[in-house]
């Protein structure tokens, strides 16, 4: 009797303790879950200023004006005991920000920054770089002062390079343009003049035939013409020139050749 007794009262305390317990263990759930939640919702805003910033250079490459609301970063003379933030106020920071970010994204960086970048694929079409014969070339004159080459007295100013070559030899345009002449004249003989924008133009001369015709567009690439040895020449070779502005520059400033390396 004294140990039944003893076990009908032990059995309250048994059940308190176990109650007890589990709210204690709920408890350390709960707040282990809130801490989760607060890391992950600071993590959230974190990435949203990150994002935020990488909008602002891409608005700034677009030429938009910054109307990002990336969180202001610390400055110095600041201080203070720090106040826990609940993770529903973090959450419901970040989905405020989230619409305006993705308007500012798909309204307006979006279509700026895709003119912005087929401006500058087409310049960079447009820029003339590359070489107008394939595979090894020969550069038989430099741009700039030179004796004059029929052999009379003195020097001359060349304005481009000369190629050495066989008649016959694929002539390339060296950038997208538009073809303004496709001629002959006693100085170039057949010579082709392209027109790429942005102030370039370049001449491919001394040709001995001629594959476009004025108002060609040519892109990089695209055959215009033959070497050959027409014009004031000394033998078969490609004038090339390059001209920015309306001055002719030194087109070894624009091409990277095999002689070069």
């Amino acid at each position: 009797m004294l140990i039944s007794a003893f076990v009908l009262m032990s059995l309250p305390v048994g059940w308190a303790t176990l109650w007890v317990t589990s709210l204690v263990y709920a408890n350390a759930q709960l707040n282990e879950r809130n801490e989760l939640l607060t890391e992950t919702a600071n993590e959230v805003l974190l990435e949203l200023d990150s994002l935020d910033e990488e909008v602002q250079d891409l608005q700034e490459r677009a030429g938009l004006p910054d109307r990002t609301l990336t969180t202001p970063k610390p400055q110095d003379s600041q201080g203070g005991v720090p106040q826990p933030v609940e993770a529903e106020s973090l959450f419901e920071r970040a989905k405020d920000r989230l619409p305006r970010l993705s308007f500012l994204v798909d309204g307006e960086v979006r279509p700026a920054l895709e003119e912005t970048l087929a401006e500058e694929a087409t310049r960079e079409a447009a820029f003339p770089n590359a070489v107008p014969l394939r595979g090894k070339v020969d550069v038989s004159s430099e741009f700039g002062l030179r004796p004059n080459p029929f052999g009379g007295r003195g020097y001359e100013h060349h304005n481009g390079i000369d190629f050495r070559g066989k008649v016959g030899t694929p002539i390339y345009a060296t950038a997208n343009g538009v073809v303004t002449k496709a001629q002959h004249s006693g100085g170039y003989g057949k010579h082709v003049v392209i027109d790429h924008g942005y102030g370039y133009e370049t001449i491919y001369a001394h040709l001995s035939t001629i594959d476009v015709e004025v108002g060609t567009r040519v892109t990089r690439g695209r055959k215009v013409g033959e070497l050959g040895n027409t014009g004031r020449s000394t033998g078969p070779h490609l004038h090339y020139s390059i001209y920015r502005q309306g001055k002719a520059v030194n087109p070894r400033y624009y091409l990277q050749l095999d002689s070069d390396s």
